[in-house]
């Protein structure tokens, strides 16, 4: 049985009084909408209520920013950025009311802006008025303006009714010009910089050092804007980690202002938990590297103090390898009893296996290519074995390289490679077959170098070396230095190599010489996109010990060609017999220009300059050099450029050299 309590059913009877006033408020409240319009249309005295067939009829604006000064683009753009009447713009309102609102939301966003910019006393009002209305010229057109317009409401009038759709000049709301009086102010400028450091065992507040300063990014009296006040806080954490602290971390960011001498002071707090040194290393991630490996990839020592650079160059090592398609290295947990922190690598594996190939023509060798088959980890420990195979009219050959890195010594890489090729030039024609084992190692920021021991083979007749067969024995000692940002297509840095090889005869211990060469390149970019690249290389080398005659014809050099002087056909530039067959010399210079215009996303041309001559004795006898010229044009693909250059010989000898050459090729030409 149900019982009603008779102060519930009171209750209940004040409950469904209240129910119509909320009705009656909410259709109150629909009739002044944000942008100030009605919604049902009651009139309730809102001068910008607007009638429901007026729905639709808006008020057009211009927004105005005036007061900032010409320099400070940054500013008015950050401040056009935030505002929402400039958002808003092809949304006008339906009154001056709404575009008011708009206008106060926007005091708010730009004393922020002017804040985050150093301005703490910026002053900012706004004003709405009509836009004024240029007024029509000429007499004739307002009168008969006028007459028509008299016309039609005599015809209107007339016929009874007017129109209900038309709309007179007068119903046309007159375009709003809001506009922004901003008075910036003086900047404040930074006046103190002061660090709490929270240590396990002791707090230290104190001035930051000069040296802290400049690590920070800051300096004393420059503008308080907001982006290098919040950095610096990071870049302060980062000055501790270097000082043996992992853990470190900012606590508190104290920003004072001095009103009177329009300054602000400064202050960091950070707690850096307490030293470590590096502790144990975990490897996550992989599954065909051996894990002992990628650990050997660390930069520091056990027991080590903590160094933030050290994690950042094993990580940076670890990647160079291509064995991974992602590398992260960081600590991992707090720091133990015995005062170390333990280091975890995350890696994600790529694949191990690559093959690849490209083709090349030019009219002096005709038709070339080549192909490779890859292995990045033969053995688990990131062991390269690559084979390739090369194809032209002029030589045909198969090669292997091996690369076993972290040999005896970290970032200390065992090196082997042997090619066997089949020769048929102008120069020479028969069989060789080359080697070299040794070691290669890093020397600083982009520096390396390597040697070994080299055995060569050659079967050769040469143009004057009739039937001549070599075995040598040496060394090669090679010192690279490569600072460039693309293999393929560099825009900035320089390459340079020397190399010193010493060759004795095996069978004929009277043969002896040494090869000297030394070559390299510059780049350097006009903008910074590196669309407009200057690009110049050079080449010089001699040999010492033995007279030309008595020298291999495949260890002579040569000039001419797609990789040294274009518009020469290969190896013709130099000494040649009575059959303007090259016999190649004991000393060569070089050099090259080019200018590199990438004109579209795809497309650039490339006009070059290149000169060049190959010398009988060990030593030039004079700087005399055949010049050429051409023309290239490049298409980009994700892969590198593909060239096609087109030279002429400016020094062209008589029945010799051709008209033209052309290359087509992958790559730029250095």
């Amino acid at each position: 049985m149900n019982r009603h309590n008779p102060r519930n059913l009171a209750s209940l009877g004040r409950y469904r009084a209240i129910v119509p006033l909320l009705l009656a408020g909410t259709i109150l409240g629909a009739c002044s909408s944000d942008e100030g319009s009605g919604g049902l249309g009651f009139g309730f005295g809102n001068e910008d209520a607007v009638e429901q067939g007026d729905l639709r009829s808006t008020i057009p604006y211009e927004v105005e920013l005036v007061g900032i000064d010409a320099q400070e683009s940054d500013l008015l753009s950050a401040l056009e950025a935030v505002s929402t009447a400039r958002r808003l713009q092809s949304r006008p309102t339906a009154s001056r009311a709404g575009l008011q609102r708009r206008a106060e939301d926007d005091i708010e966003r730009f004393q922020a802006v002017l804040r985050s910019n150093g301005f703490y006393d910026g002053q900012i009002t706004f004003d709405i008025q009509e836009k004024p209305v240029v007024p029509q010229s000429g007499n004739e057109n307002t009168e008969l303006s006028e007459n028509a317009a008299a016309g039609d409401a005599t015809s209107d009038t007339a016929n009874g009714a007017a129109s209900e759709d038309a709309v007179s000049p007068a119903d046309t709301p007159t375009p709003l010009v809001l506009t922004y009086n901003i008075d910036t102010g003086a900047p404040y400028l930074i006046s103190s910089v002061d660090l709490v450091i929270v240590r396990p065992d002791e707090t230290i507040e104190r001035p930051a050092t000069d040296e802290e300063l400049v690590r920070t990014r800051l300096q004393i009296g420059q503008r308080a804007t907001a982006q290098p006040i919040i950095l610096a806080e990071q870049y302060g954490v980062d000055v501790l980690k270097d000082q043996g602290y992992p853990l470190v971390k900012s606590t508190k960011r104290t920003v004072m202002a001095d009103t009177a001498r329009k300054t602000i002071s400064i202050k960091y707090a950070f707690e850096t938990g307490p030293a470590a040194n590096f502790g144990a290393v975990t490897v996550n991630g992989a599954e065909q590297v051996d894990q002992d490996f990628i650990a050997g990839y660390r930069s520091w020592d056990p027991g080590e103090q903590y160094s933030p650079e050290e994690v950042r160059t094993t990580r940076r090592d670890l990647a160079q390898t291509n064995l991974f398609d992602s590398v992260i290295v960081k600590v991992a947990g707090p720091v133990g009893e015995n005062g170390e922190i333990p280091v975890e690598i995350n890696v994600v594996e790529r694949k191990m296996r690559s093959i690849g190939g490209g083709l090349d023509f030019s009219t002096a060798e005709g038709p070339g290519g080549n192909a490779f088959w890859e292995h990045r980890n033969l053995f688990g420990a990131g062991e390269r074995l690559r084979l390739g195979m090369d194809v032209s009219s002029l030589e045909q050959g198969v090669s292997a390289e091996f690369k076993k890195p972290q040999f005896l010594e970290r970032k200390q890489s065992f090196v082997a490679d042997a090619h066997a090729k089949n020769n048929d030039t102008d120069a020479y024609k028969g069989s060789t077959i080359d080697s070299f084992v040794g070691i290669e190692r890093p020397l600083g920021e982009n520096w390396s170098a390597s040697l070994g021991v080299t055995a060569e083979y050659s079967d050769l007749t040469g143009s004057d070396s009739p039937n001549e067969e070599f075995y040598l024995a040496g060394l090669r000692g090679i010192l690279r230095h490569d600072n460039t940002d693309n293999p393929l297509d560099p825009t900035k840095g320089t390459r340079f190599e020397i190399n010193v090889s010493p060759y004795m005869g095996l069978t004929d211990q009277d043969t002896g010489f040494t090869s000297v060469s030394l070559a390299g390149s510059q780049y350097l970019s006009v903008d910074k996109d590196g669309d407009y690249v200057f690009a110049a290389r050079a080449r010089t080398g001699t040999i010492i010990g033995e007279e030309r005659g008595s020298l291999p014809s495949n260890k002579r050099y040569y000039s001419g060609g797609g990789g040294s002087i274009r518009g020469y056909e290969y190896q013709k530039v130099g000494p040649l017999d009575d059959d303007h067959d090259p016999l190649g010399g004991r000393s060569v210079l070089e050099v090259g220009f080019e200018f590199r215009a990438r004109v579209t996303e795809s497309f650039g041309i490339v006009p070059f300059v290149e000169g060049g001559n190959v010398y009988a004795r060990s030593e030039p006898e004079d700087i005399s050099l055949l010049w050429a010229a051409g023309l290239g044009f490049r298409y980009y693909t994700a892969v590198g450029p593909l060239r096609f250059d087109v030279a002429v010989p400016l020094d062209k000898r008589d029945n010799v050299d051709d008209d033209f050459q052309l290359y087509i090729s992958l790559g730029q030409a250095f």
